[in-house]
C-alpha cells in the first residue's frame, strides 16, 4: 500500500508540476500576444493616419491641377486669338498690322512664333503647323500644372502603400487575437494533452505572426 501511495503521489506530483507549466506558458504566451496586438494596431494605426494624410496631399494637388490647367487653356485661347489675327494681317500683306501684333505678342507665344518662322513651315512640309507646336512655346502654369501632376500620383501611390499596410497591420491583430484565445482556453480542458496541443498551435501562431509582422514596413 505504501509503494502504491507513493506512486499515486508521484503521479499526481507530476500532473501538477505539468499543470504549473502549461499556466505558466499560457500566461506568457498571453503575455506576447497582448503586446504583439497591441503593436500591430498602433502600427495600423499609425499608416491610416499617413493614408488621410497623403490622400489629402493628392487631393490638394489635383485641386491645383485643375486650376492651372484652367488658367493655361484661357492663355492659350487668348494666344490664339492673336495668332489668328497676325496671320491674317501677313496673309493681306498688311504688314504694318501684323508688325505691331508680332511686337505685342506676350512670351512665350513671342519666342514661340519667332522660331516657327525660322522654321519656314511653308517651304518645309515636316515642320511645326503652328507656334504651338513649338518646343519654346511652354507655358508656365502648363509646366507647374505638370508639376503637381506628378505630386498627385505620387501622393496617391503612397496613400494607396499606406492603406494596403494599415490592413495588413489590422489582419496581425485578428491573427494575435486568435493566439490569445488559444493561450486562454489551455488549461481549462483539464487534459494536458489537449492543452498542450493548444500551446503548441498558439505559439506557432504567434512566431509565424510575429515574424512576418516584423518584416512590414514601420511608420
Amino acid at each position: 500500500m505504501d509503494v502504491e501511495a507513493a506512486a499515486e503521489m508521484s503521479s499526481e506530483s507530476r500532473v501538477e508540476r505539468t499543470r504549473h507549466w502549461i499556466d505558466l506558458l499560457s500566461a506568457l504566451i498571453l503575455a506576447c500576444a497582448t503586446i504583439a496586438t497591441a503593436w500591430s494596431a498602433y502600427q495600423s494605426a499609425l499608416w491610416g493616419s499617413q493614408y488621410s494624410a497623403h490622400s489629402s496631399k493628392s487631393l490638394a494637388a489635383v485641386v491645383r491641377v485643375s486650376k492651372l490647367s484652367t488658367l493655361a487653356l484661357q492663355r492659350t485661347t487668348v494666344h490664339a486669338n492673336l495668332f489668328v489675327h497676325w496671320i491674317i494681317a501677313v496673309n493681306n500683306g498688311d504688314s504694318t498690322s501684323a508688325d505691331f501684333l508680332l511686337a505685342r505678342f506676350p512670351e512665350p507665344l513671342k519666342a514661340a512664333t519667332m522660331a516657327w518662322r525660322t522654321a519656314n513651315p511653308q517651304a518645309i512640309p515636316l515642320a511645326p503647323g503652328s507656334p504651338f507646336e513649338m518646343a519654346e512655346y511652354a507655358l508656365p502654369e502648363r509646366i507647374d500644372a505638370d508639376k503637381w501632376e506628378q505630386t498627385a500620383s505620387s501622393e496617391a501611390a503612397a496613400a494607396e502603400n499606406a492603406s494596403e499596410t494599415s490592413n495588413r497591420y489590422l489582419l496581425f491583430t485578428i491573427i494575435f487575437a486568435s493566439v490569445l484565445f488559444f493561450a486562454g482556453v489551455s488549461g481549462k480542458c483539464r487534459w494536458n494533452v489537449m492543452d498542450v496541443t493548444l500551446l503548441i498551435f498558439g505559439t506557432i501562431t504567434l512566431l509565424s505572426g510575429v515574424a512576418v509582422m516584423l518584416s512590414l514596413p514601420r511608420a
